[in-house]
């Protein structure tokens, strides 16, 4: 333990600067993701449900654990959500650093390339963001190193194998796919006995067929609407089409990784022929695999047509890793290696804190919306949402390339105004339905439009009740 008090106290740094933040300046739930796992989280603890549920309905895009564990910290914890559920995903964050430093600490013998890895992980803008929000990748993240760490132990190996199934479906068999790849080269090469192989082969078929039972479930009671939402629409067609809007060029993200790691990742290309040429060599082909297990992840992306900068998120440390690996060399010479760490430490951190404001940069703020939302849940019993023009116009262009899913509609483009009102919402995304439905909306339900739209309301019995920059609320 003590060859590794460095990385403890940097991992103890890390959770109290940034709970400080949280404590300190807590700001609402952004929109899009935070909202909606909190909101599906909150519905599932309150009505006792496995199956993800958006404002009653059953919400099949995705599995339940991520909204289930918000749901649950929330509920079980005595201060603000905001607070509670982000310092939980802050707490798993720091899980995934740890992982990540004990599996390079594995592949490399060294304390100082896997410190460096996690320290500059910590505080790119894509990790240091997931690391603060509400979001799932940090439990794929969680599923996928937590696998390799402990892919010797069956159970929990099983366990975090289920992390990442039972938060990102199918693409949290990627750690397994990647060992039973390695094991079937060394069987190949003969570095491994065919009873071994046998042996591994069944353990993974036996995890493999334990986390189907909840696909299979979902089939049985859902049948073709879950297989549609979950693979058809949430994953095929996230990798076949840009939908919803997430366009970008093609070398999106490699560009995205440049831009998290500046000069890192020049030196993570360097680093990558290093590995393969050092292991090549020797035909080490499970540390070749282990070290450079989540390039081929990188590279799939790349072939994907829905372009999120978050999506790079598991690859971080891996070009983290790349990118100091050349320091390996300099092992037998401590006080370089010393100066050298000193330096980048330095580097990162004053970036962080200096040049990108980590104490003063928060990703939602008590805007419009937020108000516009707990004034509702005060006055309102439903709300009717007219969605601004920009939004229905978006809305339309990309319906028409068949860039939509079924669930596009559902979120509107604020969802935070019903977890925050706590009141049902009804997104309308067409004007002159809209129009033609203000008479028969009941008393008790107010509306919501730009206040662009405000001459859809002529002649109805509606007055304006409270105005929020450019939203309006009407009530009968």
């Amino acid at each position: 333990m003590k060859k590794h008090w460095s990385v403890i106290l940097f991992l103890a740094f890390y959770f109290f600067v940034t709970s400080y933040k949280f404590i300190y300046h807590p700001t609402p739930f952004y929109d899009w993701d935070e909202s909606i796992y909190a909101q599906v989280g909150r519905e599932m603890v309150r009505q006792h449900s496995l199956v993800p549920l958006w404002q009653g309905q059953n919400w099949l895009d995705k599995p339940p654990l991520t909204p289930l564990a918000y749901g649950i910290v929330e509920t079980l914890t005595p201060v603000a959500p905001e607070i509670s559920t982000r310092e939980f995903t802050l707490i798993l964050s720091i899980a995934v650093l740890a992982l990540t430093y004990v599996l390079y600490f594995r592949l490399t013998k060294s304390t100082v390339i896997p410190l460096l890895t996690i320290i500059i992980t910590a505080f790119t803008p894509v990790f240091l963001q997931r690391a603060q929000v509400l979001n799932v990748d940090v439990f794929l993240m969680l599923g996928w190193v937590g696998y390799l760490v402990f892919y010797d132990n069956f159970w929990l190996s099983l366990l975090f194998l289920a992390t990442g199934v039972l938060s990102k479906s199918l693409l949290g068999f990627y750690p397994l796919i990647g060992m039973l790849t390695v094991e079937t080269i060394e069987l190949y090469f003969k570095k491994v006995k065919l009873a071994d192989y046998k042996k591994r082969l069944v353990t993974m078929l036996v995890q493999v067929g334990i986390l189907s039972v909840w696909f299979l479930a979902m089939v049985a009671v859902f049948r073709f609407a879950f297989i549609k939402n979950q693979f058809l629409e949430a994953m095929f067609k996230r990798v076949t089409s840009s939908i919803e809007s997430h366009f970008g060029q093609r070398t999106f993200y490699i560009t995205t990784l440049f831009d998290q790691l500046k000069i890192l990742f020049i030196l993570s290309i360097i680093g990558l022929v290093m590995v393969i040429r050092e292991n090549f060599s020797v035909k080490n082909w499970r540390q070749f695999v282990l070290l450079l297990f989540f390039v081929p992840w990188f590279l799939f992306l790349n072939l994907t047509k829905t372009k999120i900068a978050w999506y790079i998120y598991p690859v971080i440390p891996q070009f983290a890793f790349l990118g100091v690996y050349l320091l390996i060399y300099f092992k037998k010479f401590r006080t370089i290696t010393i100066l050298i760490t000193i330096v980048i430490n330095l580097v990162i951190l004053n970036q962080a804190f200096r040049q990108n404001n980590f104490l003063t940069t928060y990703y939602s703020s008590y805007d419009q919306y937020y108000n516009l939302a707990v004034y509702a849940g005060r006055n309102c019993g439903e709300l009717e949402v007219l969605v601004d023009p920009a939004t229905r116009q978006t809305y339309d262009t990309l319906n028409r390339m068949n860039l939509t899913i079924s669930t596009t509609k559902w979120w509107g483009n604020h969802p935070a105004i019903v977890y925050y009102s706590g009141k049902k919402v009804d997104f309308v995304y067409n004007k002159n339905y809209f129009t033609g439905a203000l008479n028969t909306f009941n008393r008790n339900e107010c509306v919501v439009i730009n206040n662009q739209d405000s001459g859809i309301m002529t002649g109805h019995q509606y007055i304006l009740k409270n105005k929020f920059q450019e939203m309006d609320l009407y009530a009968q």
